[in-house]
């Protein structure tokens, strides 16, 4: 009985997504710009994922520059601080894989990226692992240094095209504080001022997997707008229903993993007033398909293969893409 029972409830289960998931994929709700353009935030957004991070060494200065002269949206860059209290942009919580730790500290080559000082990260080489790996290899991507956030600042400042940033507090946690003197500096820099060519431009979206960061950015500095990162584990132990209400009043996007933004759960979001980013969109395929479901926007670490389907890549780079193809 107990078998028949769980069958029917199966059926009944499948035949509900269906229809219900059906009208989604033939109607995909259409609120995503009108959201977006209330924060002002471009729609649909192209977020360089540590720049453009599959054509140079992510997080460096390099791929940055890349992603800027793309004329991506946003820059994303993750946020950790040193021992004497620099903020330096860098993903893992140790330097192993995108750095010559061990060859300069052999003994520390395990220890994580706040046990050091600025000075002692200014000697490593965050370039030449790339080149080891990958077809985009370039000789002046060896000894390429760990950045800070001012010179991140400085880079989006310093092109025909400003991108705003998108910031990441990796392992909050860990550092105490990190959220006001994130925005100590984004004051120093002027950043937090509005763009007198573009008024309504959101210069900075701050995220984090961590709700405590988000709520300390809120109460810093509330206007920013801020996006809550949920991982595809996170949404294996709690539903996506849980997830919206946990960013409501908290946040104003979430941050999924692409396989996870189906379209009714972007309605969902939609309907709670919030945008959905979808990580990490690297393929056309990726990108067609969620263009369909109503993505408000793509973090991705081939910013050209996004700006190319929405047809923004600047004409200088296209035969460059053309090329490649």
């Amino acid at each position: 009985m107990k078998v028949k029972l769980a069958i029917i409830m199966a059926i009944l289960f499948s035949f509900f997504m269906l229809f219900y998931g059906g009208y989604y994929l033939i109607n995909p709700d259409l609120q995503g710009e009108e959201i977006l353009n209330r924060q002002g935030i471009p729609y649909p957004t192209v977020i360089a994922h540590r720049g453009a991070s599959i054509e140079a060494p992510e997080s460096t200065a390099a791929a940055y520059i890349k992603a800027r002269e793309m004329k991506a949206d946003y820059l994303e860059a993750d946020l950790q601080r040193t021992k004497d209290g620099e903020i330096v942009v860098i993903h893992d919580q140790t330097l192993g894989r995108t750095s010559n730790v061990e060859e300069i500290f052999p003994k520390r080559k395990d220890d994580p990226v706040g046990s050091f000082t600025y000075k002692e990260l200014k000697k490593l080489d965050f370039g030449s692992w790339f080149n080891q790996t990958s077809r985009y290899a370039r000789e002046e991507y060896q000894g390429l240094e760990i950045l800070t956030l001012t010179e991140l600042i400085e880079i989006a400042k310093g092109g025909e095209h400003t991108p705003g940033l998108i910031l990441e507090t990796k392992d909050s946690q860990k550092y105490p504080g990190i959220e006001a003197e994130i925005v100590d500096i984004l004051e120093e820099e002027g950043w937090l001022a509005a763009d007198k060519e573009k008024e309504d431009f959101a210069k900075t979206i701050f995220f984090s997997f961590k709700e405590d960061s988000l709520r300390e950015f809120k109460e810093l500095i509330p206007e920013i707008p801020r996006l809550l990162l949920i991982t595809d584990n996170m949404i294996t132990r709690r539903s996506w229903a849980h997830w919206l209400g946990r960013a409501e009043g908290l946040a104003d996007g979430l941050g999924t993993k692409g396989f996870m933004s189906w379209p009714w759960y972007i309605a969902a979001a939609h309907e709670k007033g919030l945008f959905v980013f979808p990580y990490t969109i690297n393929e056309l395929w990726q990108v067609k398909v969620l263009a369909h479901f109503q993505s408000s926007g793509y973090i991705t670490d081939r910013p050209d293969v996004v700006l190319d389907f929405l047809d923004r890549i600047p004409k200088s780079l296209v035969k460059d893409l053309e090329d490649e193809v």
